[in-house]
């Protein structure tokens, strides 16, 4: 097989430790060859790219992992390498979707991604919403994130990734989760959820369901008359009265975003 680069990344991170989990902006610049084939690309929000990993040029024997945020080390810790996303495979291809900011030219500039600079660009594919998303997807948390700030990055991620923009309301649905999953299950995901939260609020409804995957039609989700969002039946946080931005909702204390209480029995 002959796999030949039709572009490159250029992107501020060279040092793979250095590159943050959900990737930063970064910019597709496409060989004058190959752009021809960028034609109505417009058409389109988000693509997927496939990257030819070739930092790892020495781990393509590796097969087994200790992926991170797995705290054991050990021969429990480990999991196969097509089971996880780590560069370190028979043939690194990467592969990541992202959404295309502006195009100048030849140059893509996208929002997140976490390819090094100079990484050759191996294909770009259109996302499309018809065949490549599968809500009711399901998979087991690999790894934990190693800070609650790591894990506000990745649920505002998932939440706007769903409801398209970042808005106070979906912002307060990722400090309510982030505090949830702090406080009962030490960062980590719980094996379920079942959410109760005031249908008067569409905004935060949509970010529980693009971070929690629950639904109406499964009855993970159930609509309220009341103010109050309850998790699981161990949670129940009571939104305050705020005029602060969404990026300012991120920031924030919690008390000065919720009542939190426990639900006794």
């Amino acid at each position: 097989m002959i796999i030949e680069p039709v572009g490159r990344i250029l992107s501020p991170i060279t040092d793979r430790k250095a590159m943050p989990p959900w990737g930063l902006p970064a910019v597709l610049e496409i060989f004058p060859r190959f752009t021809p084939a960028l034609l109505e690309i417009e058409k389109h929000s988000h693509i997927w790219v496939l990257a030819w990993l070739d930092q790892g040029r020495d781990e393509r024997h590796v097969l087994q992992v200790t992926p991170r945020g797995v705290r054991d080390s050990g021969p429990g810790g480990l999991h196969g390498v097509f089971a996880v996303r780590s560069p370190a495979r028979p043939n690194p291809i990467g592969l990541t979707a992202t959404r295309i900011e502006r195009i100048d030219g030849a140059r893509i500039h996208v929002d997140r991604l976490d390819f090094l600079d100079q990484t050759p660009i191996v294909d770009i594919k259109p996302y499309f919403v018809t065949r490549d998303l599968i809500f009711s997807a399901n998979g087991r948390q690999v790894g934990r994130n190693a800070t609650r700030e790591a894990l506000r990055e990745s649920l505002a991620a998932q939440a706007v990734a769903f409801h398209g923009r970042l808005t106070a309301d979906v912002a307060l649905a990722v400090r309510i989760v982030e505090h949830y999953r702090l406080t009962h299950h030490q960062l980590n995901d719980p094996a379920s959820w079942h959410i109760q939260a005031p249908a008067a609020r569409p905004e935060l409804l949509d970010a529980l369901t693009g971070i929690t995957r629950v639904t109406l039609g499964r009855r993970t989700l159930v609509l309220s008359p009341e103010a109050e969002i309850v998790i699981s039946d161990e949670a129940g946080y009571t939104p305050l009265p705020s005029d602060l931005c969404p990026e300012e909702t991120l920031a924030a204390p919690d008390e000065q975003l919720f009542r939190y209480q426990p639900v006794t029995a």
